[in-house]
């Protein structure tokens, strides 16, 4: 195994000296084995220990960098992340830094303007109920004036919003019933729609947007690598992919250009809630996972659904009401026996599959048919995913466990949407949500990662990792304090478990020898700073494959 694909040139032998070595090595005697100086060679590990012992061990005229105290551990492993949107800049809106409606609207018509008249105006997605001070998504009325006649489409996550010109394109009006699964906005007075799109709704306007190009769709990826590595991030579980995006990843690994190791959640019908015939589902996933070159630059992890909304939204699907003053307890956007088709046929052509999931009541209903599905005497593919779980409860973190089930938890849900969450959900489910301290508990800590959810959440590790281990929020709240975990458990649910969750625990997020040469030297230790110093680290360098990334301040160059 040597993690360079036939396009990536083999680096020159690279010493890092002179600092901390965070191995996060569980072979070893404890997790945070600890070396001064490291040797990368053929986009491996090939040395870990003294600075005498790897300088002994290096080629003639190795590249040497010296940490000057600072600390290197494995490049960290975000678990769930739609990582695409971070090469978005140059081709869509981005709302990233508004605070009002009038400011985000104005970034819409200056997109607009910029474009021919025929074209679409594409956002990024974002959350305009809890970023603006308005509270709300824009209307019809407000989009048709800043898109002068051309097509928006703004999503949101789990919603969108068009204008008039999109949802004629789309073939929609005030007579089109509401799909499976999702809702069309409507006045609740006049019946007329409002451009909002919720859940499946987001579909009728998505599939007429123009696809990008394979040219367009390979800048913006390359694009998102560089922006993540940046952050130290060396390896991705991308959250929601169309086969064309992977197909492309798989181009640019082949041509030696990739900076990031995807594995990809795939969604064989492009949708995340597939409408797709029994028939028509079988033929999509029946060619199986796809491994592109050797397997560790890119390749299909598993099969990506959604079963539930959201916290913030209020549509987690839970057991009990959200508030003691309604009945209304979520909404589950799949049945039970399409679920289990879908399940059933993916595990059975050799695929994992990941679930959205966010409320007990669609924690319950994903367990079920997990087992089901495991029961029916298939061969294995690997662990099932609980994506989010940010609602689970004890009893299912016992049966998760006892089934083998995965579960990938994002603590920076908690960061600014405590309030929201108690306002639709209840305080009790704010305080409680994102339960890691429960998790790694009853789970085992390599049953569970580390994600972000980005561009939901921020990509920043050192406001997640904030996060998991003082619950606090950016008001400097605790929420949920008895959940959170420590600093090394953190670390690991951003390594190690990231590893594990994609069946790479052998060969990546930790710093052994023979290991990827996938590492991020820090400005600071993350296990020894204080947690204001935490939530201010960077990273430095970043290194993927032996090769140099990302270099802050230009110590090194890549060969």
């Amino acid at each position: 195994m040597t993690g360079t694909s036939a396009g990536h040139r083999v680096p020159r032998d690279l010493v890092l000296r002179g600092g901390k070595v965070l191995t996060l090595d569980l072979v070893g005697p404890t997790a945070t084995a600890t070396a001064t100086a490291l040797l990368l060679r053929g986009g491996e590990v090939a040395a870990v220990g003294d600075e005498r012992q790897v300088l002994d061990a290096a080629g003639p005229e190795p590249r040497v960098l010296d940490l000057r105290g600072r600390t290197v551990m494995p490049g960290f492993v975000d678990a769930h992340c739609h990582f695409e949107e971070a090469g978005m800049d140059g081709d869509t809106v981005s709302f990233r830094g508004a605070t009002t409606m009038a400011e985000a609207l104005e970034r819409v018509r200056t997109t607009a303007r910029s474009l021919d008249t025929d074209a679409w105006v594409r956002g990024q997605i974002w959350n305009p109920v809890l970023q603006l001070e308005e509270g709300r998504v824009p209307t019809l009325a407000e989009l048709d004036a800043v898109g002068g006649g051309r097509p928006v489409y703004l999503p949101m996550g789990h919603s969108a919003c068009a204008n008039s010109a999109a949802l004629r394109l789309a073939g929609i009006d005030e007579t089109t019933p509401d799909p499976d699964g999702g809702r069309l906005g409507r006045d609740p007075g006049s019946g007329t729609l409002t451009g909002y799109l919720w859940e499946e709704a987001q579909n009728l306007v998505a599939r007429v947007v123009p696809e990008w190009t394979e040219q367009e769709r390979a800048g913006q990826l390359l694009t998102a690598m560089k922006v993540l590595n940046g952050w130290g991030i060396t390896s991705v579980v991308a959250g929601a992919m169309h086969p064309r995006d992977v197909a492309v990843l798989g181009r640019l690994a082949r041509e030696g250009r990739s900076t990031l190791r995807v594995a990809a959640m795939v969604l064989p019908s492009g949708e995340l809630i597939p409408s797709v015939s029994e028939p028509e589902w079988e033929s999509l996933v029946k060619a199986g996972p796809r491994r592109y070159g050797d397997g560790t630059w890119v390749r299909d992890l598993g099969i990506k659904l959604q079963l539930d909304g959201g916290m913030t939204l209020g549509t987690a699907a839970t057991r009990k009401p959200h508030l003691t003053d309604s009945a209304y307890a979520g909404d589950l956007l799949i049945d039970r026996s399409r679920l289990a088709m879908l399940v059933s046929r993916a595990r059975q052509r050799g695929w994992r599959v990941g679930v959205h999931v966010v409320g007990d009541a669609a924690i319950d209903l994903a367990l079920d048919v997990f087992a089901e599905a495991r029961t029916a005497g298939a061969a294995d593919p690997g662990p099932d995913i609980l994506i989010h779980a940010s609602l689970m409860q004890e009893d299912q973190m016992e049966r998760a466990r006892d089934l083998g089930v995965m579960v990938t938890a994002q603590a920076p849900f908690l960061w600014r949407n405590r309030d929201a969450i108690a306002a639709r959900m209840g305080p009790d489910r704010a305080e409680g949500a994102v339960p890691l301290r429960s998790m790694t508990d009853v789970m085992g800590i390599d049953r569970v990662s580390a994600g972000t959810d980005f561009p939901i959440n921020d990509l920043n590790p050192f406001k997640n990792l904030y996060a998991m281990t003082t619950r606090r929020d950016r008001q400097g709240r605790t929420v949920g304090g008895g959940q959170a975990v420590g600093r090394e458990e953190a670390l690991r649910l951003y390594t190690t478990s990231g590893a594990a969750h994609t069946g790479e625990e052998r060969t990546k997020g930790a710093l052994r020898v023979g290991a990827l040469a996938d590492l991020v030297v820090l400005d600071g230790d993350p296990l020894a700073a204080d947690p204001e110093t935490l939530l201010a680290l960077n990273a430095d360098v970043t290194v993927v494959g032996g090769h140099i990334v990302f270099d802050r301040h230009g110590e090194l160059t890549d060969d």
